[in-house]
Parts: C-alpha cells; structure tokens; sequence
C-alpha cells in the first residue's frame, strides 16, 4: 500500500508542477499588455477558450491585475487588456 501511495504523491507533485509552468506562461502574458493595449491568445492543440480565460484570470489574480477578458469572433481566439481601477466600492464577486 506504501508503494500506491508514493506513485499517487509522485503524480500529484507531477500534475501541480505542470500546473505552475502553465501559470508561469500567462503571467507572462499578462505582463507583456500595457494600459490602453490589447493582448490576444490563439488555443493551442487540445485546448479550449474555457482553459484559456480561466487560466488568464488566475495569472492576472496572482499578478494583482484586473483584465477585462472576451472572446473574438474568430474561432479559438482570446481577447484581454488590463481595465483601469476605479475609486470607490469594488465590483461584487460572483
């Protein structure tokens, strides 16, 4: 049972260093776009739009950014700038 358990560890710090090399990326990416500039992602193989948003928004989360994010007419393409911070109350979450 030991042995099951080490593969499962293994595995789990496999998938969680995979996990950071893909954070690593988009924070690139959203270090790149300046205010008034925006960036755009094309899907790689075997990826969704959904992926590329979601990971956009956690690099942006991490980087203390807030993104606007949407989506082009063009097919597996992913539009995003940086929106200015507005005084008063924050946006509700959720």
């Amino acid at each position: 049972m030991a042995a099951l358990t080490h593969g499962r560890l293994e595995e789990a710090a496999a998938r969680a260093r995979a996990r950071a090399e893909v954070l690593r990326e988009y924070l690139e990416y959203v270090y790149r776009v300046r205010p008034g500039e925006m960036g755009m992602l094309t899907c790689n193989e075997g990826e969704t739009t959904r992926d590329v948003r979601r990971n956009l928004t956690l690099a942006a989360m991490v980087a203390g950014e807030p993104i606007g994010i949407a989506l082009r007419r063009r097919p597996r393409a992913v539009c995003f700038w940086l929106e200015r911070r507005g005084r008063g109350r924050p946006r509700r979450a959720g």
